[in-house]
């Protein structure tokens, strides 16, 4: 995933990612690693397994283990942690709904609706 970013986002750099020309999850992992959102996405409550964060596949406990998601929310995760899914949080200053009304004048007359014309719903 980053070699792709990278290729796409110059300033993704792959050696930022590495230790020793491995890439690590546990307390030897690089800063940009630990703060990745691939990172935070993978172990996002992970603590709640075992009480140690131990990642079985890896055989390593892993190096940051309490970090809350700002933009994104967890949604489901199977019984085994495999699957996990999560949805974007709305930004703070958005309006869910319908968009405010002003006060003036102008907000209260409705215009008149134009003949044949089909709004593109994207």
């Amino acid at each position: 995933m980053v070699r792709i970013g990278g290729g796409v986002f110059p300033h993704i750099k792959e050696p930022d990612y590495l230790r020793d020309g491995q890439y690590r999850i546990d307390s030897q992992a690089t800063p940009t690693m630990l703060n990745s959102l691939m990172y935070k996405l993978s172990y996002y409550r992970f603590v709640e397994t075992d009480g140690k964060a131990f990642d079985r596949v890896r055989r390593t406990e892993i190096g940051k283990k309490y970090f809350k998601l700002t933009h994104f929310e967890e949604v489901f995760t199977t019984h085994h942690w495999m699957v996990r899914l999560y949805k974007l949080k709305p930004p703070k200053n958005r309006i869910r709904g319908k968009a405010k009304k002003s006060k003036s004048k102008a907000s209260s007359t409705t215009a008149p609706k134009r003949k044949g014309t089909r709004r593109n719903p994207f």
